[in-house]
């Protein structure tokens, strides 16, 4: 009989232990990315919902519509894509009576390449962007050590861009520029044309003449000159 109630007791501490934990594992939550890239995509999730609406936040693009999950009917699932300008957003969603929400972070990182960063004057120099990053650049590239701009042009499936151009065959160091062409975002690298820099000629400049001096007035004696005395007998 004692064995009998000591099992009874136990099940019930573990139906007392479990039940509180089985109950929150049911309650609902909207799951996103901490983290998204400026213009990409972004999945959420949430459920069980019996009601629910979008998935709304100044942080998308536009609301997000939820479907359910193949195989987890209790499971709500939809895509998205966040907005441009940077910053920490919160998203709502409205599961049966309860208005759920979470923070994401919409961040932009330039993603280019560019190089080689030494190269032989008139010699190929290269540019490629991840366009996933959030920001194309505004093309084509431009450099003081360029012979022609530098065009960017689609290249591959996943929004990347790419280009060529010739650099200048005068060597020094030169700097070109990737600015986003729809916000304030820039990115700045530096190449160097090998060899030595031209030398400036040298100019001798001779002073000016001075100014010539006047020459001093050739003064002329008065009267005859003297050729002696004469007296008187």
């Amino acid at each position: 009989m004692r064995k009998a109630l000591a099992t009874i007791a136990v099940a019930l501490t573990a139906a007392a232990t479990f039940t509180p934990l089985a109950a929150a594992q049911q309650q609902p939550t909207l799951q996103l990315p901490a983290t998204v890239k400026a213009h990409g995509g972004l999945s959420v999730e949430t459920g069980p919902c019996e009601t629910f609406s979008t998935v709304t936040s100044p942080g998308l693009k536009e609301p997000i519509t939820l479907s359910p999950i193949p195989g987890e009917p209790n499971k709500l699932r939809g895509f998205g894509e966040a907005v441009r300008k940077t910053g920490t957003y919160t998203a709502i969603v409205q599961c049966g009576n309860k208005t759920l929400t979470a923070q994401f972070t919409v961040e932009l990182k330039i993603g280019w390449w560019f190089g080689p960063l030494e190269v032989e004057p008139g010699g190929k120099i290269y540019a490629n962007g991840d366009m996933t990053s959030g920001c194309r650049a505004v093309s084509p590239l431009t450099s003081p050590g360029f012979a022609a701009p530098l065009e960017l042009a689609s290249a591959g499936m996943w929004g990347g861009y790419r280009g060529e151009t010739t650099v200048t065959t005068i060597p020094g160091t030169y700097e070109v520029v990737w600015q986003c062409n729809d916000g304030p975002e820039r990115d700045v690298k530096t190449f160097r044309v090998l060899g030595d820099p031209p030398v400036p000629p040298t100019t001798t400049t001779q002073p000016p003449p001075g100014k010539p001096q006047p020459k001093p007035p050739i003064v002329k004696p008065k009267g005859a000159p003297q050729t002696g005395g004469g007296g008187t007998a």
